[in-house]
């Protein structure tokens, strides 16, 4: 009886379980009815690459779909409001989609459909994207000029450092040349300009600078380009000015002595430390001893027409300035083009000569209050203004100090500072 009593308790199970099974079909089976009652659903081809390139108030969107043939339309939306719809023949595009359409300045992300000739969708597909206007604009400004050479068949112009992070492609400039309206166009990446056939005593010229923003993805370069408003440049008129320091920089010709001492080496001539002592100086010395001249020559980096130097004499360590190594008799001389010889021959012109004297005319180990106050000053000597252009200066000190008191030809020599002042455009 009571394996009977078992087997009918276990059907009874089975006839419940039975029993729900039914039920929860029944009821998924409804559920699925719900959203089945006008059909299956059905999946258009979707995107399967989708990139999106910035421009100016404008993006492009790029992309591969998924071979569909029954693909005739796509829809772009983002924002809350804002979207766009194109036709898709994919015979045609060969299943490639490439659109450009208006966007407002910022990021946005993008939700892409594709849709049949039935109005089924595709699954949506995303991407983010940049577009820049009126704030991006008005971070961007021209590329300063840090100076201009004018010369009479070339004028070169020296810009100034720029901030790589805002883009800079390029700088164009425009003039009129003896051969007709010019434009110049210098990477941002340079630093230098060539103005060819420039008649500058007649003749001006424009600029500006061009930007693209920097790629937030990789290979998702920007489709436009966004320029400076050009700047002018107008007939110069020429003053006396120093020549920048930062341009100037060791030649090293044949025949010049090498740095021997100092802690500025050759460099240490222009770094504007002239009122250190030599604790703290960057000083410079020329040459190692002899009876010869000894020479040091500096590229200015540029051409200009030089009006004067200043020659700040190094102080000792024990507080002198007219000692041992300082300059006493010197020369200047200068050259545009100077021979690779090395030697002072034609391509040199004798700028000026001269003696770094004591004001008091005192002796050795002797110096009077104006004799350190006009040793702090430097030493100011006119140039030839006769001499042409020169973009080379070379330093020739024919006696120091201790030659003149020992009245030998002692001629390595020291240099806290020198400046160079020449005629250069307003």
């Amino acid at each position: 009886m009571r394996n009977i009593y078992d087997k009918k308790h276990i059907l009874a199970c089975l006839g419940m379980l039975l029993c729900f099974a039914i039920m929860v079909s029944c009821t998924e089976w409804d559920e699925y009815k719900k959203y089945t009652k006008d059909g299956e659903i059905i999946y258009v081809g979707k995107f399967d690459t989708a990139v999106v390139f910035p421009g100016k108030e404008r993006v492009r969107l790029w992309g591969l779909l998924t071979p569909d043939p029954k693909i005739v339309k796509c829809k772009i939306l983002w924002g809350t409001t804002d979207s766009v719809m194109y036709d898709i023949n994919p015979t045609e595009s060969g299943n490639v989609f490439d659109q450009t359409f208006a966007v407002t300045e910022g990021t946005k992300s993008f939700t892409i459909y594709t849709y049949d000739s039935d109005g089924n969708s595709s699954i949506a597909v995303t991407s983010t994207g940049n577009s820049y206007g009126a704030r991006y604009r008005n971070t961007l400004y021209n590329r300063k000029i840090k100076s201009i050479d004018y010369d009479t068949d070339t004028t070169t112009i020296y810009w100034d450092i720029i901030d790589k992070m805002l883009g800079p492609v390029q700088m164009e400039i425009r003039y009129k040349a003896v051969t007709g309206d010019t434009v110049v166009i210098t990477p941002a990446t340079e630093s230098v300009s060539i103005l060819k056939g420039l008649q500058y005593q007649t003749e001006g010229f424009t600029y500006r600078t061009v930007f693209k923003p920097l790629p937030v993805k990789e290979n998702v370069v920007c489709i436009d380009t966004f320029c400076t408003a050009y700047s002018a440049k107008g007939i110069p008129t020429f003053v006396e000015k120093e020549l920048d320091r930062s341009l100037f920089k060791a030649a090293s010709l044949t025949g010049d002595a090498s740095a021997q001492g100092g802690s500025g080496g050759v460099a240490g001539m222009w770094d504007g430390s002239a009122q250190n002592n030599y604790g703290g100086a960057n000083f410079t010395d020329i040459g190692s001893g002899g009876s010869s001249p000894q020479m040091v020559t500096l590229n200015l980096g540029l051409k200009a027409k030089l009006s004067r130097i200043t020659i700040y004499p190094f102080q000792e360590w024990w507080g002198a300035y007219y000692e041992f190594s300082t300059i006493h008799q010197f020369e200047i001389w200068g050259s545009s083009a100077p021979s690779s010889n090395g030697t002072l021959d034609a391509s040199w012109t004798l700028l000026t000569s001269g003696v770094l004297a004591k004001p008091s005319g005192q002796g050795t180990g002797q110096e009077s209050a104006a004799d350190v106050a006009a040793a702090q000053a430097g030493f100011t000597f006119d140039l030839d203004s006769n001499a042409p252009k020169v973009k080379y200066v070379r330093i020739r000190c024919l006696q120091n100090k201790e030659g003149f008191y020992k009245s030998n030809s002692e001629a390595f020599f020291s240099v806290a500072e020198v400046r160079l002042y020449g005629l250069l455009p307003e």
